[in-house]
């Protein structure tokens, strides 16, 4: 008799032996990293020669990186912008010479949201990023195999929409699985896929967890944030006796039974060993644990204090950097993704992966089918270790005055741009202002205004055009719509016997700043400012 079980394992067995064949090419490199970059190196710059970008900058007469590096500069998401737009009108042959598909959007420095052209050839290069970590996973975990997974690979689609004459964003998430993975991803995953693309957040939320708590099969999660796990747990304790009753209702005898066996098990047990208990499968949960999601993977644990917890590597919307390959060591660098370049953080000599230094920190520096050439990506790593000639690399954080708790990656630059826009509305004139987290109880997490002025008109109105502002940066929408981050507040600061330009500047010398050094910022990524100023909460 042929049972559910045996379908997944031989389609997730079908899977593997494809991502398998990846890994052995993805091990053999890593024995031959500077031989291994320089060829696909070599190799994007030919097929790229006669592209707008390639004629301009001689890629036609490059045979090496040291020439590659001497006739092209180190860029940024600003310098190739007007690139960008001409893709966006229908160039044809701008930065690559197979078409641009879609933009990915992410956010931007000094824009909210960066547009970033995803081509065939840069889908692969994710591909072969990933395929060495699916298959070093099931091999670890053989479970894996006969059981389902929770595959969320970014939060859900609200809207799609089209940024010149091309789509911007994938219709589906499984558009990173490649064709294998698109094709069993309905087939494998514990959630439907249609579910992603419900458009209110609370039924989202309810009908992802009533397909979640009906497999007693599943064995992994992969989601990006830990916080979007937690939320939704969170949303189960607070709701539990509607989703048990949605449960019940959404099926037949097997789904009353499971719904009878969680009340139960509800309300007999624990929260801290429930969901345990509720998915006896589960083995692992893949998600960001270094940076500043390193305490909220520890918060994760409370609900899964016998899971393995997985952290993933870099990977950011322009480039698949690094991947889990052995348990106990750090994300090896993806070496068959793409060509890159690390810049020291205390120096401008830029090293390639073969010749880093074990314990030193880098600026990661990408070059991608994408069209993205020696393009400087804003992410900060360590070198932890080796795997033969392969780094292992920790991500620290975002370059920058960023902050980035649940993947949001608001930047200062953005940020001030949104404030001012808010504060002129009104024709607010500010001593100071800040916008920092504020975690509260009962509120959750929120990104607060802290401002110092003689005049608040309408601080309800301030509030709307400042999480307007906020929202135009891509992250910071999806995570307000996950309800990883309630909506902006406003914290009025009251003269008090130290200024609140002198209180921050106190702050900052905690820190370890040089008084003389300080620089007003209009972002801080650090929680506890409301207990520093002298103040109250306008909303």
């Amino acid at each position: 008799m042929i049972t559910r079980a045996s379908i997944r394992r031989l389609l997730n067995g079908t899977w593997i032996a494809a991502c398998s064949r990846e890994q052995a090419r993805f091990k053999a490199a890593l024995g031959r990293v500077a031989e291994t970059q320089e060829r696909y190196l070599l190799d994007l710059l030919r097929r790229n020669a006669h592209t707008q970008f390639g004629e301009a900058h001689g890629f036609a007469n490059i045979r090496s990186a040291a020439e590659y590096q001497s006739r092209v500069s180190v860029t940024s998401y600003e310098a190739l912008s007007p690139y960008i737009e001409a893709i966006a009108r229908g160039d044809a042959g701008v930065l690559t010479a197979e078409p641009v598909k879609l933009f990915q959007p992410t956010s931007g420095s000094s824009a909210a949201t960066k547009l970033v052209p995803w081509t065939a050839c840069v889908a692969a290069e994710f591909r072969r990023g990933i395929a060495p970590w699916v298959a070093a996973l099931y091999q670890r975990k053989p479970a894996l195999v006969g059981g389902t997974a929770y595959w969320s690979v970014s939060p859900p689609v609200t809207e799609l929409r089209t940024h010149g004459c091309l789509p911007v964003g994938f219709a589906h998430d499984a558009e990173y699985l490649g064709f294998l993975g698109r094709k069993l991803f309905p087939l494998v995953n514990a959630v439907p896929a249609d579910v992603a693309r419900c458009g209110n957040l609370h039924e989202f939320r309810i009908r992802t967890l009533v397909s979640l708590l009906a497999d007693a099969d599943l064995g992994l999660i992969s989601v990006w944030s830990p916080t979007f796990l937690t939320t939704l747990l969170e949303h189960f304790l607070a709701h539990r006796d509607v989703i048990l009753e949605r449960l019940r209702a959404s099926g037949g005898s097997e789904a009353r039974r499971r719904a009878e066996f969680l009340h139960t098990l509800s309300a007999n047990g624990s929260d801290t060993d429930f969901f345990e208990e509720v998915w006896r499968r589960l083995q692992v949960i893949s998600c960001w644990t270094h940076g500043p999601s390193e305490i909220y993977a520890q918060n994760l644990r409370r609900f899964f204090p016998g899971v393995e917890i997985q952290g993933k590597g870099l990977v950011a919307t322009e480039a698949f950097v690094s991947l889990p390959l052995q348990e106990g060591m750090d994300p090896v660098l993806a070496v068959t993704s793409h060509f890159f370049e690390f810049q020291p953080l205390d120096g401008e000599t830029i090293s390639l992966a073969h010749e880093l230094i074990l314990g030193h920190e880098y600026r990661v520096i990408v070059t991608t089918g994408g069209g993205l050439y020696r393009y400087l990506l804003g992410d900060r790593v360590r070198v932890t270790g080796f795997i033969q000639g392969a780094p292992c690399l920790r991500f620290l954080g975002r370059e920058g005055n960023v902050s980035d708790l649940f993947g949001e990656k608001l930047n200062g630059t953005a940020v001030e741009a949104a404030i001012r826009k808010a504060l002129a509305n009104q024709a607010i004139q500010p001593r100071f202002f800040l916008l920092a987290p504020v975690a509260d109880p009962q509120a959750g997490t929120s990104y607060t205004l802290f401002l110092d002025a003689d005049s608040l008109p309408d601080a309800a109105r301030l509030c709307h055009d400042l999480e307007d502002g906020l929202a135009e940066n891509f992250h910071y929408g999806h995570c307000r719509r996950l309800g990883q981050l309630s909506e902006a507040r406003l914290y009025q600061i009251q003269q008090n016997t130290a200024s609140a330009g002198e209180i921050f500047e106190r702050q900052m010398s905690a820190r370890g700043i040089k008084a003389g050094a300080v620089k007003p910022v209009p972002l801080d990524c650090h929680l506890g400012w409301e207990g520093c100023f002298h103040g109250r909460f306008a909303q």
